[in-house]
């Protein structure tokens, strides 16, 4: 868990329906991380309730789309104690 990540998600209020002709989802989030383990904790435990579901992981060798995540960070929890 020691690779570079990527977390991307879509804040919630722009979620909303849009104009006629316009994208559904007009504006994602990014932000990098120095291991997949900094990216899964940034996922779960900062970002909203509303915002979490529509989170993914991207790393040079997978896309982990948010059930893994909720695994990988239980996992994470079960080992630190």
């Amino acid at each position: 868990m020691s690779e570079a990540a990527t977390a991307f998600w879509i804040p919630e209020p722009t979620m909303m329906a849009a104009k006629p002709g316009e994208p559904l989802f007009q504006r994602g989030k990014d932000r990098q991380f120095e291991s997949l383990e900094n990216a899964v904790k940034f996922v779960m435990e900062d970002l909203s309730d509303r915002d979490r579901p529509t989170a993914m992981i991207q790393t040079d060798n997978a896309s982990i789309q948010f059930g893994d995540i909720e695994r990988l960070h239980r996992g994470m929890k079960a080992k630190a104690t």
